[in-house]
């Protein structure tokens, strides 16, 4: 359930489509406003596409542009879409999916009820509905295959896969989550856009980083910063360059974090520059995971504290969630006299929000830590408790890789403290997921030795066993 240390490094990957034309040619465009309302609703359409700024992170979607000819037409469905953009960018994602879903009543196309439905797939990401997402996201798949073959018809399949590919990600099932970002990938590059070729380029990277498999994730996130940099897409190359530090500080080592923190002041110092918000608070989040590994604590805590104030700021519930879960595991490695008490505050209130805003996952790794707390505290029976319910969450939210973790932990604490044999049981299952979706790096291996001591310890009793008989 933890990563990098201990540290969840869980990042907010915005996967929002920039607000396209409804998506389709002039034959598909809504025209249900009269002329004499066209000029005031222009004015208001102008007012809003320069108040929303794009995310942070990488864009799963159709084209950023919006298509400036067909602003006089389809005006209401274009208002609600911007509404619901609007509203997403803040993180207010029922209220977007509100207004998708009246933009969604008047689209006359395939075109325009795909990219909606997208979008729809896109907040329901962001609430961790994976469910709901990815039935949107599925939806939109088939609705693409309706519409004449041409550019649009592949932006909506390459947008709906690449969010597939996110729902899988974040549920822990890397090779399909692959699969979906290697298609989509594949059609952007059909249509030479490089924008989307280089968001799912990133994807990958993240996919990779996940399973642990760091030189492929490096390669991607190496790929896409160069992509973005060429086309000029700054918020784009700040998050490349979060990844390539969250890629640095999981290979952990002097060197690399070093690295890794490099990459994330450089973020934080774009991100700084575009005004994106959110960007600075994932950046310092980042910045206080290093530090943490680095056994720097004071810098750590002030990068999260810093961290959590912006958020705050913003109104990123999510991200202050983060930032109080990592800060909790900060006091628990720095161990002074109140800091364990402190530790379990912060987890609980970040397990607070994470329910409050429907985050399944987000409280299923604040379970963890919480059940990390009391382990450290040597509280064993409560520990376990927590590591089941933290296993009972994701496997409800279908997150396999992290099932994998809480299997683990929980299989290494029998083998010490309860029954070695559902220990070794336990951790058989770990590994077993492990080797499904294809993961690599600390969790499969901290399974492996368990297993390997369980081997060594019943040898061990085996030749006691014998030696005892000869004896007699």
């Amino acid at each position: 359930m933890l990563s990098l240390g201990g540290f969840i490094t869980h990042p907010i990957v915005l996967a929002v489509l920039a607000v396209a034309t409804l998506v389709g040619t002039a034959a598909g465009i809504l025209s249900l406003v009269i002329t004499l309302r066209q000029s005031a609703r222009s004015k208001d359409i102008e007012r809003r596409e320069k108040k929303v700024a794009l995310p942070p992170e990488f864009l799963d979607g159709l084209p950023q542009a919006v298509n400036k000819k067909l602003r006089a037409a389809h005006q209401e469905a274009r208002i609600l879409q911007l509404e619901g953009y609007e509203a997403q960018s803040k993180d207010k994602h029922r209220e977007a999916i509100d207004r998708f879903t009246r933009a969604l009543a008047l689209a006359e196309n395939d075109s325009q009820r795909a990219a909606l439905h997208t979008l729809r797939g896109n907040s329901y990401f962001d609430m961790s509905d994976y469910v709901a997402a990815q039935t949107e996201y599925e939806e939109s798949l088939h609705l693409a295959a309706g519409i004449t073959p041409g550019e649009d018809a592949v932006r909506a399949r390459a947008a709906a896969l690449g969010g597939l590919g996110n729902v899988y990600k974040d549920r822990g099932d890397l090779e399909r989550a692959k699969d979906h970002y290697s298609l989509a990938l594949k059609l952007h590059r059909g249509v030479r856009d490089r924008s989307g070729e280089a968001c799912v380029l990133g994807n990958l990277g993240l996919a990779y980083r996940r399973g642990g498999e760091l030189n492929e994730a490096e390669n991607h996130l190496k790929l896409a910063l160069k992509i973005d940099k060429r086309v000029g897409n700054r918020a784009g190359e700040a998050a490349d360059l979060g990844g390539l530090g969250n890629v640095c500080a999981q290979r952990g080592g002097v060197r690399n974090l070093r690295r890794a923190e490099s990459y994330h002041k450089e973020a934080l110092r774009i991100h700084r520059e575009i005004g994106g918000r959110l960007g600075e608070a994932t950046d310092l989040s980042n910045l206080g995971v290093v530090y943490g590994q680095c056994d720097e604590m004071d810098k750590a805590e002030q990068c999260l504290q810093n961290s959590m104030a912006t958020a705050k700021e913003i109104g990123n519930r999510a991200c202050e969630a983060h930032a109080l879960g990592n800060l909790g595991i900060v006091y628990r490695l720095r161990d002074g006299p109140s800091d364990v008490d402190k530790s379990e505050a912060h987890h609980r209130r970040s397990l607070e929000i994470a329910r409050e805003i429907g985050d399944r996952p987000a409280a299923a790794h604040q379970l963890g830590n919480l059940g990390l707390v009391y382990a450290h505290r040597g509280e064993r029976e409560k520990a376990e408790e927590y590591y089941k319910m933290a296993l009972e969450m994701h496997r409800e939210v279908g997150d396999r890789l992290s099932e994998a973790q809480d299997l683990g932990s929980l299989g290494l604490a029998y083998l010490h403290h309860a029954d070695p044999e559902e220990g070794r049981e336990l951790l058989q299952e770990a590994q077993a997921i492990y080797q499904d979706v294809g993961a690599r790096g600390d969790g499969p291996e901290d399974v492996q030795r368990g297993l390997e001591y369980l081997e060594a310890l019943k040898r061990q009793q085996r030749v006691g066993g014998e030696e005892k008989r000869s004896e007699g």
